[in-house]
């Protein structure tokens, strides 16, 4: 990807950057001067926030934990998603104790 290239993508979010800065930001993430591959571009675009969607981000990784869908997730929910790791017991209810601001046995989005 170039500087026309990547002129044109940044425009979609409303940036509209100068020649210089193009290719400041190319020589920033890519070894090329000439431009940047496609996994650099993508690096890149991860760690720039205004192109990210961090609430949906957010709300995907809640869904991994709600297994049932529910909205909230139960001491059940994380113990089937940790049973993996290798967590302990005693660091797992401390952990539902912190998240669990309201103490009513489950974590909601907020919470999350």
């Amino acid at each position: 990807m170039g500087c026309d290239e990547l002129r044109a993508a940044l425009i979609k979010f409303n940036i509209t950057p100068t020649r210089e800065e193009l290719q400041q930001m190319i020589d920033s993430i890519s070894v090329d001067c000439r431009g940047i591959n496609f996994q650099a571009m993508v690096d890149y675009c991860s760690l720039y926030h205004p192109l990210r969607d961090v609430e949906r981000e957010y709300q995907e990784a809640f869904r991994v934990y709600d297994t049932k869908g529910t909205g909230q997730i139960s001491r059940k929910d994380l113990a089937t998603c940790m049973s993996s790791s290798q967590i302990s017991n005693t660091d797992f209810e401390s952990l539902m104790d912190k998240v669990d601001i309201n103490k009513d046995g489950v974590i909601d989005f907020e919470e999350f």
